[in-house]
């Protein structure tokens, strides 16, 4: 989308719709529908006796101007260890661009005991192929190829109504190959990759009404992580992460929900840097110490399963001190749009497919799985 970020909201919406029309996303959507069609039909069934199946099989797709269309696919397994507790998902999940990019994942997110008890983990290997026209605004044009492995697990335990404490691990290994002149450039800003190896601490407030699809209630995180050479990395620096988000009920078919998100950097070498979360942008183009954005994501029910989703929000990246966003060039919008399908009501499990629009010719469109938060 071109123009100022900052255009009328009615006609930066039509202009997002047009755009939405214009690069297919009537097919994504129709591709999704055909695929939840049979789980429809089984969530019908199993308004009898018989419960639905516990197997989920969802396409995911993306497309930006970075990695190009990627295609993959997302298989879940439900299981409900208790009564209390909401249903776990155990999964693998893979996706291929067109750039001769891929990743894959296997993940287990896991709610026990009452939902006292929490334990996420994730295994995570990917290539991507990297195609940049100003690399880091260096004015350098630059191709490279990003290969990532890493491991995350977060464990947390309740503390009285509604508050959870715990700990995280996460560890990566992360290099960036160049050739040439790119290689010179690489080496001398320090951005090559590197072994990082982090503990931290979490604390979570958590009165949400559907762990993954809320309606009601608020979600407060902090967490960090102390990346150590101790611990097997080969820098030492801290990263710290918060987030809050509000979800309101407005009416019978409207949710509104805000986020609040940051995240900091201490010492942190360039490969640890922060970078613009939002939708319409693509993790790792654009760097700096610090980054914290605010969204609004509007879920509308429209019949039976079936939702429209707009999709909004300004995000900052900074160097030292907040008032660097006052700076035009700190600054990221996106705005978007879509439709939703709510493919499991008790697990909270929904599709969304969307276009969203940043500023500079960033933007995307979506097939996944559950809402950005």
């Amino acid at each position: 989308m071109s123009g100022s970020p900052w255009q009328p909201i009615g006609i930066v919406m039509m202009e997002v719709a047009c755009q939405i029309w214009n690069r297919s996303l009537a097919v994504v959507v129709f591709i999704a529908a055909c695929t939840v069609s049979g789980w429809l039909h089984a969530d019908e069934v199993s308004a009898a006796p018989e419960k639905p199946s516990p197997w989920l099989m969802v396409p995911l797709v993306t497309s930006n101007p970075k990695m190009d269309t990627s295609v993959g696919a997302l298989a879940g397994y439900l299981y409900q260890f208790d009564p209390k507790s909401t249903p776990s998902m155990f999964g693998a999940s893979g996706v291929y661009s067109a750039s001769d990019s891929f990743f894959g994942t296997l993940f287990a997110q896991t709610f026990f005991d009452g939902d006292k008890q929490r334990l996420s983990v994730a295994v995570t290997r990917g290539k991507v192929n990297n195609d940049y026209n100003d690399f880091l605004g260096s004015g350098l044009s630059a191709q490279t190829t990003d290969n990532v492995k890493a491991f995350a697990a977060r464990y947390t335990h309740a503390l009285g109504s509604d508050w959870f404490f715990g700990g995280q691990f996460l560890s990566t290994n992360y290099v960036i190959e160049a050739e040439g002149l790119v290689e010179q450039e690489l080496d001398s800003i320090g951005l090559t990759g590197m072994d990082s190896t982090g503990v931290g601490l979490v604390v979570e407030y958590d009165s949400r009404n559907n762990k993954r699809n809320a309606t009601s209630g608020r979600h407060f995180l902090i967490h960090n992580n102390a990346y150590r050479e101790s611990l097997g990395g080969e820098e030492n620096f801290d990263v710290y992460n918060g987030e809050f988000s509000d979800y309101r009920r407005l009416n019978d078919r409207y949710v509104l929900a805000t986020q609040f998100q940051g995240r900091w950097t201490d010492d942190a070498p360039m490969s640890g840097y922060s970078s613009v979360s939002l939708k319409g942008y693509v993790r790792g183009m654009q760097l700096q110490p610090n980054y914290m954005h605010l969204t609004v994501d509007n879920r509308i029910k429209v019949k039976d399963k079936w939702g429209v989703v707009v999709y909004g929000g300004v995000g900052c990246l900074y160097k030292e001190e907040v008032e660097e966003c006052d700076t035009g060039s700190a600054i990221y919008p996106a705005l978007g749009a879509g439709v939703s399908y709510l493919l499991r009501e008790k697990a909270g499990i929904v599709i969304r497919a969307e276009y969203v629009a940043g500023k500079d010719d960033n933007n995307g469109v979506y097939l996944s799985l559950g809402h950005p938060y």
